[in-house]
């Protein structure tokens, strides 16, 4: 037992998980091992896209990229896959770059050293690396889902890239797991993306109001409060290990 674990106990504390299901899902076996009554119904399932021509033409020419980005794990595993398929070595000459730790674990695995921030995971301070400053004339590929933020292309275009997506899975949203969801009475409801608490809907008087949200981020909290919740806790960064702490501090009888 860890001790976090030790400190202020999820014992018969009831936690709504509602990310997409993974192959190994850390956070999830943390909350176990803590004590809490955990509620694993994801509101968002991710879809693979395949036979597209279009990402099979960006991974036969992913080695004309200077630099290659992957905003997700999910994105990470995807890639490497199409990689794999395509590529009997690995193509040369690519910087590789992780938007969170997990992400470059992954591309780790496959013998993709990766560039990740520390600190908060996220978009803005994997901006902030040296290496992503000066890139007049530099292809970059990024790889994610359909759709998402525009301020990696954006801000790296403003630097002087030439920025491509390759576009891996698109987000569904599930409304018969959501109806379910909301059901839930919970103390601490996890939710690690903006379009995940968005996908709860309008919180706004209704009895869910004042259940504990917890999030990755304080962009995703803006995203909370303006839905209606009214006690948003942002954790350090999206690692199961802040994550868990930031449930902690949620369910926490002195806060």
């Amino acid at each position: 037992m860890t001790e976090l674990s030790g400190k202020n106990s999820l014992a018969a504390k009831r936690v709504l998980l509602i990310r997409p299901q993974r192959q190994e899902d850390q956070l999830l076996s943390m909350l176990d091992n803590s004590g809490a009554d955990v509620s694993h119904i994801p509101v968002m399932s991710i879809e693979p896209i395949v036979d597209s021509q279009q990402v099979k033409a960006r991974i036969l020419e992913v080695d004309n990229f200077h630099k290659a980005i992957f905003v997700s794990g999910n994105a990470a595993e995807l890639a490497i896959e199409w990689i794999d398929q395509y590529w009997p070595m690995q193509p040369l000459g690519i910087e590789y770059f992780a938007v969170g730790e997990r992400t470059a674990a992954l591309l780790k695995e496959a013998d993709m050293d990766a560039l990740c921030p520390s600190g908060r995971q996220n978009s803005e301070t994997l901006l902030q690396l040296p290496q992503l400053q000066q890139l007049d004339n530099q292809r970059i590929i990024i790889f994610r889902g359909v759709g998402g933020r525009e301020i990696l292309a954006e801000t790296l275009t403003e630097r002087g890239a030439r920025v491509e997506y390759c576009e891996l899975y698109k987000r569904v949203i599930d409304t018969q797991q959501l109806a379910l969801a909301q059901q839930q009475e919970t103390n601490c409801l996890v939710a690690h993306s903006g379009e995940l608490i968005q996908a709860m809907g309008e919180a706004k008087g209704t009895l869910v109001a004042d259940t504990a949200v917890v999030v990755p981020s304080e962009r995703v909290a803006a995203i909370a409060r303006k839905l209606g919740y009214g006690r948003v806790i942002s954790a350090k960064n999206a690692l199961p290990e802040s994550m868990l702490a930031a449930v902690h501090k949620a369910l926490s009888p002195s806060e």
